[in-house]
């Protein structure tokens, strides 16, 4: 049978947060980031553990003794620690708690697969690549219309009258209105220079 240490009490929560933020909380966030460097408080109804927003939530809402209270006006101390004992499942950090954690971030090496033909399609998997390198434009052995010396790109602004369309500059080629892009496996097709 394992033995699980009691909690704080309320009294030591209102100590802390009264040495930490005096007799009224006027930062509900600062209190509960004090709260944080020395417990870990588990939401007794719900599944959050060590939420400081939460946390500063729970002490913003406790209810105050004076007849009109105004949502900016301080929290008392005491009240609060009441609040939040009641709302949390509180236990004590321990006392090696700033050492389990390590200084830098690990570095994780991932590898990318890359497309050798147009070097922008890259994928994490292999599969992928390898099917996108059967339908690559650049791949020469497709005989497409990006890798033929007759192909001319498209230029000029849509709609103005600079503009040029995608077209084959091949005389027995497809008419510049009848060609469609691209043109996979084309007979005509010469690879450029």
């Amino acid at each position: 049978m394992t033995f699980t240490p009691a909690g704080p009490t309320e009294t030591e929560l209102a100590d802390l947060l009264t040495k930490e933020c005096g007799p009224h909380i006027r930062d509900d966030y600062t209190a509960a980031r004090a709260l944080l460097n020395v417990y870990d408080l588990a939401a007794k109804e719900g599944t959050s553990l060590n939420n400081p927003h939460q946390i500063a939530n729970c002490i913003a809402s406790t209810p105050t003794t004076r007849p009109d209270p105004a949502p900016w006006d301080p929290v008392d101390t005491v009240q609060a620690a009441k609040t939040v004992h009641a709302a949390y499942r509180i236990t004590r950090k321990p006392a090696n708690h700033s050492s389990l954690f390590v200084d830098l971030p690990m570095p994780v090496i991932v590898s990318r697969h890359q497309c050798p033909f147009c070097r922008r399609f890259t994928r994490a998997s292999l599969t992928q690549v390898q099917d996108h390198m059967t339908r690559c434009w650049t791949n020469p052995v497709l005989r497409c219309c990006k890798t033929c010396t007759h192909h001319q790109n498209a230029s000029g602004a849509p709609g103005s009258p600079d503009e040029w369309l995608e077209s084959c500059t091949q005389p027995d080629g497809p008419e510049p209105e009848d060609y469609v892009f691209p043109v996979l496996h084309c007979p005509l097709w010469e690879a450029r220079r």
